[in-house]
């Protein structure tokens, strides 16, 4: 099963290129992002059969190529029938389930989403910092004291191990705040998160979420009123420098759920460059911790006080427009060779998630991805699927399957880009 080529790599900087040889290459990352591979090949120096694909739950798109396949734990809800479902991973459960698989022998390359749940070991290199450096950056206690200790405004945040801790203290958190965030110390994407304005809100949210990871440990945030949400991306490199590679301004349901986003934003060029600012003053801390790779850090815009929310140390939604808009560079730029923040001339662009239903099959979606062309033509909207190629699929809740995109005038009003790219979403949850 092993392959062994020759992949250039670039060193930090971009100064120096030498040459590693590796065993097996390990691809992590699911379905959205299969159109990095061809960018991938052509830096490395690789072709496709090299390249091992681990099957996450998106796994049935990846039929015909060499593969790892990883299982993921069955809920209780779901018929055992089910055996072509999707089954939704956090990455870094995906990175554990995987690791389990590895034999500690060889050089083994891994591209993921992060670094948690992968060991951190001389046989399996990472293009972002594993073992315990990422489980600790990605849990977002770890980071509410990382902001402090930076002197970074953010919300007032309290940790709880139940969810009956969170109700004792519910009333009093009100009575402080009069709204609060509620949200899992390690999920992303703003699933198993909500804002609570009465107590009967916490009660609502057990019956959601009860049986879907209910279990373990809380955050409660004081909420902030706000104009925007935004994001900050950026690579720390190994040496400890920081590539800032852009803003994207947030779409949101419900005020924690992330939907999609908008580039380039809204904000002035003082609000740019302080975003900028912090994002690089956050990936300087992140390195002194030991942490390298890809970034980004959420914040909300108060009038003119940026908070900032929490960190993601892994791929994201965002990433996908980083690498369009980069082209073949994507993989240097992430590697070290460093390039000018993304820019994008002439158009305002938003990319929005395309959702399935709650315990919904589906099947006959498209599992490619067309976005590349779509960033060139500069026209029109696109949409397209991550998994569906004839089997059936069935979700567990509603899920991300698939992304759309709209184009607009750069002078397009805020509120009516909003507007479409919110009514387009709820056309396409399908």
């Amino acid at each position: 099963m092993g392959c062994a080529r020759d992949i250039k790599w670039y060193e930090i900087g971009g100064l120096v290129e030498m040459t590693e040889q590796y065993d097996r290459i390990y691809w992590l990352l699911d379905c959205r992002f299969d159109f990095l591979l061809p960018s991938f090949e052509r830096t490395f120096g690789i072709k496709l059969d090299d390249i091992i694909f681990v099957n996450s739950y998106h796994g049935n798109a990846r039929q015909g190529y060499r593969t790892v396949t990883i299982s993921a734990a069955v809920p209780v809800s779901m018929s055992a029938k089910e055996g072509n479902s999707v089954w939704l991973m956090e990455p870094d459960e995906i990175n554990c389930a995987f690791a389990e698989t590895l034999e500690p022998c060889g050089r083994n390359l891994a591209v993921s989403f992060s670094g948690a749940g992968l060991p951190q070991s001389d046989h399996l290199i990472t293009l972002t910092a594993a073992g315990e450096v990422a489980g600790m950056c990605n849990d977002k206690w770890w980071q509410y004291h990382f902001f402090r200790q930076c002197g970074l405004p953010t919300p007032a945040t309290y940790e709880y191990h139940t969810l009956e801790e969170v109700e004792r203290e519910c009333a009093s958190l009100l009575e402080r705040h009069q709204r609060i965030v509620l949200k899992k110390a390690r999920l992303s994407g703003g699933y198993l998160m909500k804002v609570l304005t009465r107590e009967a809100d916490l009660e609502e949210y057990r019956q959601n979420f009860d049986g879907a990871g209910a279990n373990g440990r809380y955050l409660v945030s004081a909420y902030i009123p706000h104009q925007r949400s935004l994001a900050g991306m950026g690579i720390v490199q190994k040496d400890g420098s920081v590539t800032f590679i852009g803003t994207t301004q947030q779409v949101l349901y419900e005020e924690v759920v992330y939907e999609g986003l908008i580039f380039p934003t809204f904000l002035d060029a003082d609000g740019e460059a302080e975003i900028a600012r912090i994002t690089t003053d956050i990936g300087k801390g992140l390195w002194r911790y030991g942490y390298y790779g890809f970034f980004n850090a959420d914040f909300i815009q108060q009038e003119d006080r940026f908070y900032v929310i929490e960190i993601n140390v892994r791929f994201g939604f965002g990433t996908i427009l980083a690498a369009c808009l980069y082209g073949d560079d994507f993989w240097k730029v992430l590697c070290g060779s460093g390039s000018d923040p993304m820019r994008y001339e002439g158009k305002r662009l938003a990319i929005g998630k395309v959702k399935g239903r709650q315990g919904r099959t589906y099947c006959g979606l498209r599992s490619h991805s067309n976005i590349t062309v779509w960033f060139r033509s500069q026209e029109g909207e696109f949409e397209t699927f991550f998994c569906g190629t004839g089997e059936p699929e069935l979700f567990e809740y509603g899920s991300y399957i698939g992304v759309f995109g709209l184009f607009f005038e750069q002078g397009e009003s805020e509120e009516r880009i909003l507007h479409k790219l919110k009514s387009t979403g709820v056309k396409l949850y399908v």
